[in-house]
């Protein structure tokens, strides 16, 4: 059974609103490092410093951050994708493809803007690793999966991948997917 400390909780919730809601970076990094000096492993927190490291730019501290989740048992689509995300920020596409079906092992299919995020994921680490055949295959099947207006932005975001093709999807495609 888990113990909850009830003074690191109070330093997360004020280090969250006030990343969210203020959006005063250095005042929620003074708050969150209060609440993780005395819980280390308060798992929310944990989770709010990871984002607001990868908002930083700090890639390389966001991955331990998001690791260490990982490592304690943390294994649900935020943690994965976040992995995946700042593995493609690095430039290691290998890993980065590999969380990202962890990943998508944890989402159901009827969240599409899960989904969403992921297949634009995993469809630029395809071309970022010279996959366009691949990244066309999953683009289709994204079409498939994805609610329309999702559909439609990830096609206006990728039509160019016809070029790599030379198959034309058109509006009319997504619409008969569904």
């Amino acid at each position: 059974m888990r113990v909850i400390n009830f003074l690191a909780e109070k330093y997360y919730k004020i280090a969250y609103d006030t990343f969210f809601y203020i959006e005063d970076n250095l005042k929620a990094q003074k708050y969150l490092s209060r609440a993780l000096e005395i819980e280390p492993k308060h798992q929310k927190a944990l989770r709010l410093k990871g984002n607001m490291l990868v908002v930083q730019d700090k890639i390389a501290s966001a991955l331990e951050v998001w690791h260490k989740l990982y490592d304690m048992g943390e294994d649900d689509f935020e943690v994965t994708s976040k992995i995946a995300y700042c593995f493609a920020q690095k430039g290691d596409y290998a890993r980065a493809l590999e969380f990202c079906e962890k990943s998508a092992m944890r989402v159901a299919l009827g969240d599409s803007e899960k989904m969403y995020s992921l297949y634009r994921l995993k469809i630029d680490l395809l071309l970022d690793t010279k996959k366009p055949k691949s990244a066309y295959k999953l683009f289709k099947n994204a079409l498939k999966t994805l609610s329309s207006s999702d559909a439609y932005e990830l096609k206006n975001s990728y039509s160019f991948l016809n070029f790599y093709t030379g198959t034309v999807t058109t509006l009319k495609n997504i619409k008969s997917a569904f």
